[in-house]
């Protein structure tokens, strides 16, 4: 069974700097939508980019997941993010 596509954001080759920007911007225009689940690829890299989104999604209080792969596995570069529950 294939899983529906989320909205995504990918975060790849972005630097920590513009992160907080792009994933409120992203947020803001998914909610505007009234989407209730969306995914944002930080990429394995350094795990600056990934750490940055994480402390922003945990200020805004916003709930979110690792992606679960097939296997039953976490991929620790997309992270799922719940708008509205």
């Amino acid at each position: 069974m294939k899983m529906k596509q989320l909205p995504c954001l990918d975060l790849h080759g972005y630097k920590v700097a513009d992160v907080a920007d792009a994933v409120d911007r992203f947020l803001v225009q998914s909610g505007k939508k009234g989407t209730v689940r969306v995914q944002i690829m930080t990429g394995k890299g350094t795990g600056a980019v990934k750490k940055a989104v994480m402390d922003y999604l945990r200020l805004g209080k916003y709930p979110f997941e690792f992606q679960r792969l097939q296997d039953g596995k976490h991929n620790e570069g997309v992270l799922i993010v719940i708008l509205d529950d």
